[in-house]
């Protein structure tokens, strides 16, 4: 478990020294690039931002570099964990991110100069304001934002936007009931425990379908289904992919 937690810290040390651009990548564009095409892309936008000179290009490239190897040794710790972490392992953890943290501005601030090590900062801190706004949505946020796109891809009258709003938010709420039971939990899941649960699953997805079905028109249900699908294969394709 020692392991796996000095693991997790290196990655978030990777992730929190790489997350500096300002341009989000798509999810099929961050797909398409390798770990070493994504740390060049970083590597020519810090070039442009803070004007690098050779020598800090290489400097800095050795340092992405060595932050992505440690983020993929995290990767492979993760799989290999079969237990939640305690409460003292996660102060551990903390503390440990936060001495990388500090480990990897020091490292940054010998290779730049004052000016370039003040627009890092910059735009750090810019990235994290950016962060919160955009990233981190409230369930309602993206309630409203799904709402949203149903209405344009279905031409949702304004009876089915508030029926269509409703069901959103219901779903949301067991959501929040189910994310915030495995957080309680102390324990990983029986495979009894596993198949209720998928059951479970499997007969909300179909009430779900249902009042959609209820909801909508003929046509607009025969493409809400087609939509339905394509994310089904999308998301099939990206678990692939991470294998």
């Amino acid at each position: 478990m020692k392991k796996l937690f000095i693991a997790a810290l290196l990655f978030v040390g990777i992730v929190s020294f790489a997350q500096d651009i300002n341009q989000k990548p798509t999810r099929d564009q961050r797909e398409k690039l390798t770990p070493e095409q994504r740390n060049e892309k970083y590597l020519q936008k810090l070039t442009s931002d803070l004007s690098l000179d050779k020598k800090q290009q290489e400097q800095v490239k050795q340092l992405i570099a060595e932050k992505s190897a440690k983020a993929e040794k995290f990767r492979q710790s993760r799989k290999d964990s079969k237990t939640p972490p305690t409460a003292e392992e996660k102060a551990t953890f903390k503390k440990q991110i936060d001495a990388e943290k500090a480990d990897n501005d020091a490292k940054m601030k010998s290779i730049l100069n004052a000016d370039q090590y003040t627009k890092w900062t910059a735009l750090k801190k810019e990235h994290k304001g950016h962060h919160r706004k955009g990233d981190f949505k409230t369930p309602q946020e993206r309630d409203q934002a799904h709402l949203q796109k149903l209405t344009t891809d279905l031409n949702l009258n304004a009876d089915q936007q508030k029926q269509v709003s409703e069901l959103l938010s219901d779903r949301s709420t067991k959501m929040a009931m189910l994310k915030k039971s495995r957080k309680d939990s102390t324990s990983q899941p029986t495979e009894a425990e596993k198949k209720a649960m998928k059951k479970q699953m499997e007969e909300d997805h179909k009430a779900y379908d249902a009042k959609m079905k209820s909801i909508l028109n003929a046509d607009q249900y025969k493409k809400w289904t087609a939509i339905q699908k394509e994310h089904k294969d999308k998301m099939k394709e990206h678990r692939k992919d991470k294998k």
